[in-house]
């Protein structure tokens, strides 16, 4: 069972073309283009849209859902077994 974290990378890199890349300041991912957001005064999060910790893309890796195509970028893995995520996020 995937973390609703976990299911949310997914569902974003399935929106974004399949894949995420690595936010340049610190240990976050996100997807290609990600939109700045208004400064929420966390200096641990970058101000995008939607990003990820490391863990999370490692996690995702461990279990095949992902590969590391480098360490800036990642990729779903195109499987028969695993499905997109449906309109509400959860793998279905």
């Amino acid at each position: 069972m995937l973390s609703k974290i976990q299911q949310e990378a997914l569902k974003q890199a399935w929106k974004h073309g399949g894949k995420l890349v690595r936010w340049n300041d610190g240990g976050f991912w996100t997807y290609e283009g990600v939109l700045p957001k208004a400064r929420s005064g966390s200096t641990r999060l970058p101000d995008v849209e939607w990003c990820c910790t490391t863990n999370t893309i490692f996690a995702l890796v461990r279990r095949g859902y992902m590969a590391m195509d480098d360490w800036h970028t990642c990729s779903v893995v195109q499987e028969e077994t695993y499905e997109q995520p449906g309109k509400n996020g959860a793998l279905e």
